[in-house]
């Protein structure tokens, strides 16, 4: 027998329960969501909570003094810093001869000399060996360019066709080349007899009759050539008539229509490009042929072996000057006034000669007497100024490098992200470790735009330059600091009054001296910063008080532990169902029924 409450378990039953099992499921879904929702706002009002706190105490339990600041208003700027080693920014060699033999040095390294302060001596035999040789050198050489001379040929400029002389560029003396340069030719040749200008008319046609009138007044018959968009071009003769004169142009009735420049109107230009004009053999409006002289040039065509002599020749001249120069001034003396930087004491040795050609000098460098010594049979070099080459057979040996003592440089590494904002006239700061704490002012004067890479760093170079003091020695350590740009006026609080996050930056305005915790929390806007000071462009005013300590750097960096809190791990599992989605690790069905 059933019970008396049982039911029947037919279709219908089954569907209902069916139905309520998906009530309660859907149900329970739901209050699953708020509760996760619940409580991670929970959780997150913690953290905030908790990150403040976290934030106060560690400002105000740090063992460094509390301090605070006004905001002032003052400037700031950002800069490159670098280092490198001071380098003479321009230097001068002493080059002589080196048949000349060195008898004695009469400076160091170091020493500060003038112009014409005597550097060395040399032995009399040597100079004197010297100055024979290369006299003998430039007879030789002046009997060779006479010999080649006669490579040189003197050139012709003909006309290729026959024509009318309308322009001429040149005169005698001219230089080909420049001629060219300035007016693209030498001469211009009218080839089918006529000039032509063009009027802008709607009153001619094709084959009128015209009259031409000169700025001189002359007047010539023309014909109108063609006329196309308004334009009409008149042709005239070209015999008389002068290139690039203005001109009126008139109907035959004698109604003027307009005026023009005349040009040629079928050209030949005559070129050139080398060479001097020594005449020139026709005038504008010379009637021409084929292989009618136009111009007789000089210099166009000189040997090879003709020039190498001309140039030796011009080096042994100045050779012999430099030896000159020694003999009379008794020795090899600086060329200019400045620090020696450099000197080849490797040519200073011992010589059988007894003989020496110098002088010494007195404190204020003049030479008053002979010097004698015995020393060098080492050779040196041979010409005293910085631009020689040298052209003994010889060669040429530098005795002394001279420091023009005017300014010196530093040459120093910027990172990539730093280049492109220097530019030549930036002002640096320059201190220069062995001479003090004083800063020198430079001017950034090169920039490198070659780069070089390092262990995937990629840098470049840029050079500042300073006045050179009596201090400063070439391969001493300097430190630059390079100013980029800089705000006046702008609103200044120390770098350590800043906190920041990774979304926000913030001061504190407040601060209990009972309690130690800091408070008047305000966000700001900051604009440049350096080392000392940060730029404020929003969030605080003139006068205003912030409060920090000196060691603020961990203010900014915080982990959040939730067991703090007392919740532990926090697990949402089996608060949903195999069915519906599972919300945490567990599932679970739901009971059929009741």
């Amino acid at each position: 027998m059933s019970k008396k409450n049982d039911v029947p378990m037919t279709d219908e039953n089954l569907v209902e329960m069916h139905r309520k099992a998906k009530k309660r499921k859907k149900n329970k879904l739901i209050l699953t969501i708020v509760i996760v929702v619940v409580i991670i706002l929970v959780v997150g009002s913690a953290a905030i909570v908790m990150l403040r706190n976290r934030v106060s105490e560690s400002v105000s339990s740090s063992d460094s003094e509390v301090l605070s600041a006004e905001v002032t208003t003052g400037s700031i700027s950002t800069t490159v810093s670098g280092s490198g080693t001071l380098a003479n920014e321009e230097e001068e060699s002493i080059d002589v001869p080196s048949s000349l033999e060195i008898v004695e040095y009469y400076v160091e390294e170091g020493d500060t000399v003038s112009e014409g302060d005597l550097i060395a001596t040399v032995t009399n035999a040597s100079l004197l060996t010297a100055l024979s040789d290369a006299q003998d050198a430039l007879d030789e050489l002046d009997e060779e360019l006479e010999d080649a001379a006669g490579d040189e040929v003197s050139s012709t400029i003909t006309s290729s066709v026959s024509g009318r002389v309308k322009y001429i560029a040149v005169s005698a003396g001219d230089d080909v080349a420049t001629a060219m340069y300035d007016s693209g030719a030498l001469m211009l040749l009218s080839l089918d007899g006529y000039m032509a200008v063009d009027v802008s008319t709607d009153s001619l046609t094709a084959n009128d009759s015209v009259t031409v009138t000169a700025s001189d007044g002359t007047s010539y018959s023309g014909t109108v050539e063609s006329v196309s968009d308004g334009t009409a071009t008149v042709l005239i003769t070209d015999n008389g008539t002068t290139y690039g004169d203005t001109v009126t142009v008139s109907t035959s009735s004698g109604t003027e229509v307009g005026t023009g420049e005349l040009y040629i109107h079928s050209q030949m230009a005559i070129t050139g490009y080398a060479g001097t004009v020594y005449s020139v053999s026709v005038s504008e409006n010379t009637s021409v042929s084929s292989g009618t002289t136009l111009l007789t040039l000089t210099d166009t065509e000189t040997s090879a072996n003709y020039d190498a002599i001309l140039k030796e020749r011009e080096e042994t001249e100045e050779e012999l000057e430099t030896l000159i120069r020694i003999y009379k001034e008794g020795g090899i003396c600086a060329t200019a006034s400045g620090t020696i930087s450099a000197l080849n004491s490797a040519s200073s040795g011992s010589s059988s000669d007894a003989s020496a050609v110098g002088t010494s000098t007195t404190s204020s460098g003049s030479a008053t007497a002979a010097a004698t010594s015995s020393s060098s049979s080492d050779s040196a070099a041979a010409t005293t100024t910085s631009s020689s080459s040298g052209s003994s057979s010889s060669g040429t040996t530098t005795v002394a490098t001279i420091s023009l003592d005017e300014n010196m440089v530093i040459s120093i590494s910027v990172d990539e992200s730093d280049i492109l904002s220097l530019s030549e006239g930036q002002e640096a700061a320059v201190t220069i470790d062995s001479i003090g704490e004083d800063s020198y002012t430079g001017t950034v004067t090169s920039i490198s735009t070659s780069a070089t890479s390092s262990s995937g760093v990629t840098s470049y170079s840029a050079e500042v330059t300073i006045p050179k003091t009596e201090d400063m020695l070439s391969g001493m350590s300097a430190s630059v600091v390079i100013t980029i740009e800089g705000v006046d006026d702008a609103l200044l609080i120390p770098v350590d009054a800043l906190h920041q996050t990774s979304s926000t930056a913030y001061v504190y305005t407040e601060y209990d001296e009972s309690s130690g915790e800091y408070s008047g929390m305000v966000e700001v806007t900051t604009g440049l910063s350096n080392s000392s000071y940060v730029e404020i462009t929003d969030g605080l005013s003139e006068g205003d008080t912030v409060y920090y300590t000196e060691s603020s750097d961990d203010s900014s960096d915080f982990s959040m532990d939730f067991s703090d809190m007392g919740g532990g791990d926090m697990d949402f599992g089996n608060m949903g169902d195999s069915d519906s989605g599972s919300m945490g690790g567990g599932g679970g069905g739901m009971p059929g029924g009741n």
